[in-house]
């Protein structure tokens, strides 16, 4: 009879403990990378992955010149581009350190992001953080460096919507050009992108990107639009493909914060084709 209270006891507590364990085990993720389409995700690629990432923002706007004009120059595919070329490693499955360059000014972006907990049927959301700094290395350009941090915070709505909110301040930030000459805008700039993501079907998304006018911008640039993309992300094997539509070229943290880019501000109309390639090494 004893043998019989104590196996069902047993049996209670094992089932307790595996319930328990159910609560904490992490919602899986939306295919959705490491990066939206400019701003960071909350999501952490397993320990030792590579990942190598090309980005292109054509600089010709949709909207510019007449009809025969863009057809002439096959809707801005002709034109020149701003193209940046990067590189992650996950050095452990909560750590990722970064690389990136863009010919935007030939910034050098270095960054360190920190997974701090991931969503979970008992933890309602996952929270990440990031840090890193800026390299402007163009020529004739003062205030060269910036530092940023970022506290990246996601929700997952079911098995196909996702919400990300991304607190960021960065140093010396954005362009304020004067003839040949570029300064920072911002000595200490302040904002909170926005990212989207839905499932249409399994290994495509659709994303979309907002970062709100920086309310601290100068008179003669408040009368800029915010920035924002819309774009398709597939996923095949170990790629990610992302094509995307932006009124902003900006993909660097010092230069999408200030909702301006290379000094000007942005405009509604604008309509700029990019794409992005990413590709996977390791597990």
């Amino acid at each position: 009879m004893n043998s019989c209270r104590l196996s069902v006891v047993s049996c209670l507590l094992l089932t307790t403990s595996v319930l328990a364990q159910n609560q904490y085990t992490p919602t899986t993720p939306l295919p959705l990378g490491d990066v939206l389409l400019t701003l960071p995700s909350s999501h952490m690629p397993s320990r030792g992955v590579w990942e190598v990432r090309f980005t292109h923002r054509f600089n010709q706007s949709l909207d510019q010149g007449s009809f025969s004009d863009r057809v002439h120059s096959l809707f801005g595919l002709d034109s020149n581009a701003d193209v940046g070329l990067g590189l992650s490693y996950v050095a452990r499955s909560d750590l990722q350190f970064s690389f990136y360059r863009s010919n935007a000014l030939d910034d050098i972006e270095l960054g360190a992001k920190y997974l701090v907990f991931q969503q979970a049927p008992a933890i309602p959301m996952t929270a990440a953080l990031r840090l890193g700094g800026d390299w402007r290395t163009e020529r004739d350009v003062s205030d060269r460096t910036s530092i940023f941090a970022q506290a990246i915070v996601s929700r997952q709505f079911g098995r196909r919507a996702e919400l990300t909110l991304i607190p960021t301040f960065v140093t010396d930030a954005g362009r304020a050009v004067s003839g040949t000459s570029s300064v920072a805008l911002f000595q200490h700039a302040f904002n909170v992108p926005v990212g989207i993501a839905f499932m249409l079907r399994q290994n495509l998304s659709a994303v979309g990107e907002v970062v709100p006018r920086n309310r601290d911008l100068p008179a003669n640039l408040r009368g800029g639009y915010f920035a924002w993309s819309v774009g398709l992300k597939s996923v095949i094997g170990g790629h990610y493909f992302e094509l995307l539509v932006t009124n902003s070229n900006a993909t660097h943290v010092d230069q999408y914060v200030t909702s301006t880019y290379m000094g000007s501000p942005l405009h509604r109309g604008d309509l700029h084709l990019g794409f992005n390639i990413e590709r996977r090494f390791g597990r």
